[in-house]
């Protein structure tokens, strides 16, 4: 796909990346069965995903797209049954790492901006984390001072310390490039 990159000097900036800034969130996307990819190409980006460990992930099954070079120039050889295959394995061993990633998160406080009411149920909000996490709490009042007994609401754009006490992964987009 015309990186200017290698896997090593990925690794590597990931690697320095985790020195500079301990815990921090990695995601990134990820498109299988472009053209001429092989089962080779297939499996090492298999291994990437388990090597780096990403929180979050976007991952795509190739499609043809007008005005790219891959569409004027390549072949789409790759069959539609076995990028299926792939992206469904991508998918797999994506939430597999991305659940021992995230399990990190259990015990811990987060600092979390809320962005709103939670999709899930009207009594619950949900917000991200520093690292772009998406974290869902209980919808409930906040005492305005400790020594004071006055109640607000949480409302979007408040940030709260949020103690994380279960992990579900709520971050994964799959479809076609």
């Amino acid at each position: 796909m015309r990186r200017g990159y290698t896997r090593e000097a990925y690794l590597e900036l990931v690697e320095n990346i985790r020195k500079i800034i301990p815990g921090v969130s990695m995601s990134s996307d990820f498109i299988t069965g472009f053209c001429g990819e092989t089962e080779d190409d297939h499996q090492q980006t298999l291994s990437l995903l388990r090597e780096v460990g990403y929180n979050m992930g976007f991952l795509f099954a190739y499609s043809m797209r007008k005005k790219t070079h891959a569409y004027h120039r390549l072949q789409d050889d790759v069959p539609v049954p076995v990028k299926q295959r792939r992206l469904e394995e991508l998918i797999s061993v994506f939430r597999e790492e991305a659940a021992k990633v995230n399990m990190a998160f259990i015990g811990s406080a987060q600092l979390v901006l809320v962005e709103g009411e939670s999709k899930r149920s009207s009594e619950e909000l949900c917000g991200r984390n520093d690292g772009n996490v998406k974290v869902i709490f209980p919808k409930t009042d906040l005492s305005v001072q400790p020594e004071k007994p006055q109640m607000v609401p949480i409302k979007p754009g408040d940030y709260v310390l949020v103690k994380v006490q279960v992990y579900h992964l709520l971050w994964i987009w799959t479809g076609s490039s």
